[in-house]
């Protein structure tokens, strides 16, 4: 089925007051289908076209959907629907029981926050769509096996629990932490952690914390929280804004664990294919985006550029950016460049800028062989004053200055450069590779003053080593760039 341009919610409804009062505060933003009954609910379902985004439940007695036929058949047979329960009072037992059985996926207790369940509605009919490209993901991915990850500071249980586990499977390996600050150092050293389990009250930084921060760090992984108290508000938190897999219950049982943790697996492998997927795409469509970047960058640039070195200056820069490896484009870099006023601002202040460094270069008709020392002493002045500058420049000022941003974009001092001579011929290299975490061809969401000073001295280090005769080389890596500077020079 397909996803209808606007998002869909079906209420189930007890209370005719109730389903008016939700009417009036969600009609404006969803198409609402309302049922009394899950009879019709189900029916609705059966013959509808399109499905809804999200199935909303307010009850008169919450517990009465552990028998609900609705909640039951839309788990099996339509489990992108998102299921939210609104309840009075909701008992932490209840809340788990519903959540162990895959019966709801979120629960709020009344008043309920007006925007927090547009967004989660919303989210869901965005999800949903991305993740209907998503290939099969039912067979486990071939590779090192992953592996569970049980933070709880009361460590025999823990190791008690990871031994079971270890003798009643093979499917992943069961690794521990004692702390949420251990376990980032765990997650840091070993890449194929799929699931962390973690209990809520642990010294330092407590479980619902430690998971918030892996919802942001780590998405793909999946998160249950665990303890053996009855904090109802920390649980209902952690599954609401903390998007936890499940609230799991102590004592721990093994076998059930062992189920649990079947069905993280699982989840975890549909959570990175819905991500390749979305890069993929992404980086599909970003290509274009890059193309036509590039075709602006020529048109804007060539004739000014190319007419003080007399080469094809804007070409070489534009090929040695597309030589550095940076992050895959994402969607949100999509939306950057189409939604916003990004590419243009990036033409024009890039452009403007490299038009001003132009103005003050003050080309030597017959540039006259370098003297080391006189190089040195230019880079020196450079580093030591990277902001210094008069109304006009000579390439050698300007190149040494080029230089000096670079270094500096990446932490270095000059002392990463090896300046040699042979013959008549200087030669100065970058020991250590500039970063280049981003650059004007890369996925960008927005312009920085260090991306364009960082660009415009690129381009102003080719441009002036030409002026000097010279010729440039360079090598892009990962997120990274070698240069290698060859000018004429004379013996000092």
């Amino acid at each position: 089925m397909a996803t209808s341009t606007v998002a869909e919610i079906l209420l189930r409804y007890d209370d005719d007051q109730e389903r008016q009062h939700f009417e009036t505060l969600f009609g404006d933003d969803f198409a609402i289908q309302a049922f009394a009954s899950d009879q019709t609910a189900l029916d609705h379902l059966a013959s509808a076209s399109t499905l809804p985004a999200a199935i909303v439940l307010m009850p008169d007695q919450p517990d009465g959907h552990l028998e609900s036929s609705l909640l039951s058949e839309v788990r099996d047979r339509y489990p992108s629907i998102l299921k939210i329960l609104i309840g009075d009072a909701i008992a932490l037992n209840l809340l788990v029981t519903l959540l162990d059985d895959q019966l709801i996926d979120r629960c709020f207790e009344k008043p309920v926050d007006l925007d927090v369940i547009r967004s989660h509605v919303l989210a869901a009919a965005l999800t949903r769509e991305a993740q209907s490209s998503a290939p099969d993901t039912r067979k486990a991915p071939e590779g090192p096996s992953p592996a569970i990850l049980i933070v709880d500071d009361e460590q025999t249980a823990t190791r008690y629990l990871s031994r079971q586990l270890a003798h009643m499977q093979t499917e992943f390996r069961v690794l521990s932490a004692i702390s949420a600050e251990e376990a980032l150092l765990t997650l840091r050293d070993d890449g194929n952690v799929a699931v962390v389990m973690t209990d809520q009250r642990m010294p330092g930084m407590h479980g619902k914390e430690l998971l918030d921060e892996l919802r942001q760090s780590h998405p793909t992984i999946v998160r249950i929280l665990t303890s053996a108290w009855g904090e109802v508000d920390v649980a209902m938190d952690a599954v609401n804004e903390g998007r936890i897999f499940r609230y799991q219950r102590k004592p721990w049982r093994a076998d059930e664990l062992l189920n649990l943790f079947r069905k993280a697996l699982a989840h975890h492998r549909a959570l990175v294919a819905a991500r390749d997927s979305s890069r993929s795409l992404a980086e599909q469509q970003f290509a274009e985006l890059r193309q036509q970047r590039h075709a602006r960058l020529l048109e804007h640039l060539s004739d000014r550029v190319d007419s003080v070195t007399g080469e094809p200056t804007t070409a070489d820069f534009l090929d040695a950016l597309t030589s550095i490896r940076t992050l895959p484009a994402q969607p949100p870099h999509l939306r950057a460049s189409r939604e916003t006023t990004l590419e243009h601002d990036l033409m024009r202040d890039f452009v403007g800028l490299v038009g001003r460094q132009l103005d003050n270069l003050e080309p030597e008709s017959l540039p006259a062989p370098l003297t080391r020392r006189a190089f040195e002493k230019a880079l020196t002045d450079a580093l030591d004053n990277p902001a210094a500058g008069s109304e006009t420049q000579a390439p050698l000022m300007t190149l040494c200055q080029s230089l000096a941003t670079l270094l500096n974009a990446s932490g270095l001092k000059g002392t990463a450069l090896e300046i040699t001579q042979a013959g008549d011929h200087l030669t100065v290299t970058n020991a250590k590779a500039f970063h280049i975490y981003s650059h004007l061809l890369s996925p960008i969401t927005r312009l920085s003053r260090p991306l364009l000073a960082q660009q415009t001295a690129l381009l102003m280090l080719f441009v002036s080593s030409r002026l000097l005769a010279g010729d440039i080389d360079t090598d892009g890596g990962d997120q990274s760039l070698w240069v290698s500077l060859r000018l004429p020079a004379r013996a000092d």
